[in-house]
């Protein structure tokens, strides 16, 4: 890997852009450390239109894309770097695409039979479903957009919350119970987690602000349910078409103890509050090592 030229793609122009930012820095601070030779690329707004001029001007082996949201983890610029002819790490283009998109997601879910809460993409009109439920921007992460309905109300504004982010607006059946996630990393599921926010649910407030949520892990879930929901990760990173690392997110609900696939995310946060770093860490793998391994992926996979 010494001899690899990468390109940190960092930042984006997605509503997560400073999630990405602050995942780019740990990154480009393990690449210092490990002593690679990289060169960093802040994709934003202003040079939108040169980013694949600078991609290539900077002439990478490697791209590493510290990215997430729209423009960045749902398969458009895995899409350029394959016709550019450079490798990335992460998942490919169909994968990304899928993943972000959570209306196809759930789709994928239901026709392999894997358990995920009952949805619908909502167009207008009456609404077609039971409150409580779960107002989401059809794509995007960082749980940015999303709000809890419990009462007619307030169905509308969520509505619209949703639709400054996304066109489509997934409408989804709200499950009480204890959320769980389970980081994929080659072919392994590391240490499920439970989250615990200080927030009504693990909001972007709770997942990027030191101290507003608890992680407990690994969880302390009976062994079977433990090892069920391992197995539905490894499906999920499967179906989903997913490569080398993941992070796929739970609902264990609280009258039936049965656990829900909420969503997958397949560029995960790599901040000093990210679940995945601190998965490997448990494990004994260091964030270096971790995005050793993201490299050297890229490389095999020869994207």
């Amino acid at each position: 890997m010494k001899n690899k030229k990468i390109v940190l793609i960092a930042g984006g122009i997605s509503s997560e852009r400073e999630i990405a930012l602050r995942s780019s820095d740990a990154v480009e601070n393990a690449l210092r450390n490990i002593g690679l030779k990289y060169s960093r690329i802040d994709f934003n707004e202003k040079n939108r239109k040169n980013i694949f001029s600078l991609i290539r001007k900077a002439s990478p082996d490697i791209a590493f894309l510290g990215l997430h949201g729209a423009f960045g983890e749902d398969g458009r610029i895995q899409g350029a770097l394959d016709i550019l002819g450079i490798k990335y790490a992460g998942s490919g283009m169909l994968a990304s695409a899928i993943t972000m998109d959570k209306i196809i997601t759930k789709k994928i879910l239901i026709e392999r039979k894997l358990p995920t809460p009952g949805y619908l993409e909502y167009t207008g009109g009456k609404l077609k479903m039971k409150l409580p439920v779960v107002v989401k921007p059809a794509d995007g992460g960082s749980t940015v957009g999303i709000t809890i309905v419990r009462n007619n109300k307030d169905f509308n504004k969520a509505v619209k919350l949703a639709l400054k982010y996304c066109p489509k607006v997934l409408v989804e059946k709200y499950v009480k119970g204890r959320e769980v996630t389970v980081p994929v990393f080659f072919g392994r599921a590391l240490p499920v987690i439970e989250i615990i926010p200080k927030t009504e649910f693990y909001d972007y407030k709770a997942k990027y602000t030191k101290g507003m949520s608890k992680h407990i892990m690994p969880a302390k879930l009976e062994k079977k349910l433990y090892g069920k929901i391992e197995e539905l990760a490894l499906k999920v990173h499967e179906a989903l078409l997913l490569k080398d690392y993941s992070r796929i997110d739970f609902i264990i609900e609280e009258k039936t103890g049965k656990p829900y696939i909420l969503e997958a995310n397949s560029l995960p946060g790599l901040t000093g509050t990210s679940l995945l770093p601190e998965a490997a860490g448990y494990m004994g793998i260091s964030f270096e090592e971790m995005i050793l391994s993201m490299l050297a992926g890229a490389v095999r996979n020869g994207q």
